[in-house]
């Protein structure tokens, strides 16, 4: 069962080379390394050409400038000469077993594809306050309901074109579309255990950033089990605005369900203030991709 690793990047000069590390510690290496380049302008490339991975497995390196996420996977998938597809991201490093305990399902020939776990990976009191957020807490974590990101997936060619392939229209939430697909029309198994490490953001701009475009990408993909949270974010300040002191009070609620997760006393100032963040760039970017789309 030979497999094409696939992933894409832009400007990952940071993060690169932590997936590429991973890679080459992996039990089980993948067959070919196809990496899709949609224009950076930092030292990805260079990165990606000198590192010594490029000496142990077959890695191409296309360079397609302006592609966005979707289009860039669908390339790299066209262009896998293998019928087993493992994919993740920049931003990400792979448990050692993650490619071995990933793709084992698929040895079975009722199995079209796989979906692994990822666990925020945080250094800072910041960083874990953020994780619940953005991230499924292995608390929260259902196999039954659980729609990968392609963050941690695997599938074979087969299933990525019964699914439809990636969305070419999307850029975010694109991932969510293409796995909801695949669980809805192929047989999608669940391995827990297949664990990537997925590096969260550093600062609160950061943070603002990645909520705007999930939000836009959410809206412009009309992904329907966030869409109800995002209209759940303007009635609530739709009510604040005419009950103040309940904004007060529900400064409380993310201290409340979350304090756990971070165990820090500054997570008594950090949470509110992400939630805050979180529902500014919720709402900014769901308007911004209702505009988008309509344009």
């Amino acid at each position: 069962m030979k497999i094409s690793f696939i992933t894409t990047v832009l400007n990952e000069a940071k993060t690169i080379q932590a997936l590429l590390d991973s890679i080459q510690t992996q039990t089980k290496k993948p067959d070919e390394l196809i990496i899709v380049d949609a224009g950076s302008t930092d030292q990805t490339c260079r990165l990606v050409k000198s590192h010594p991975l490029k000496n142990k497995l077959s890695l191409r390196l296309i360079q397609k400038a302006g592609a966005n996420r979707s289009q860039a996977r669908n390339l790299s998938v066209e262009l896998a000469k293998h019928g087993i597809i493992a994919v993740s991201d920049a931003g990400c490093r792979l448990d050692p077993d993650w490619l071995k305990r990933l793709t084992e399902p698929l040895q079975n020939s009722s199995v079209s594809a796989v979906a692994g776990y990822y666990q925020p990976e945080t250094t800072t009191v910041f960083q874990t306050c953020v994780s619940p957020f953005v991230a499924v807490m292995p608390d929260r974590f259902n196999p039954k309901t659980f729609i990968p990101s392609s963050r941690s997936l695997a599938f074979k060619k087969s299933a990525w074109a019964l699914a439809g392939r990636y969305p070419e229209n999307l850029n975010f939430c694109e991932d969510l579309v293409f796995a909801s697909k695949l669980k809805a029309k192929t047989n999608l198994a669940v391995r827990p255990d297949a664990i990537v490490y997925w590096s969260m953001v550093k600062n609160l701009p950061q943070f603002y950033t990645q909520i705007f475009h999930y939000a836009s990408g959410d809206i412009q993909a009309r992904y329907r089990p966030h869409l109800k949270k995002i209209i759940s974010v303007f009635v609530r300040y739709l009510v604040f605005s005419g009950l103040p002191p309940l904004f007060l009070l529900y400064l409380l609620v993310p201290v409340i369900k979350r304090y756990h997760y971070v165990n820090h006393p500054l997570a008594i100032f950090y949470l509110p203030l992400l939630q805050i963040t979180s529902d500014i760039g919720i709402m900014l970017g769901s308007l911004y991709g209702l505009f988008k789309k309509r344009s």
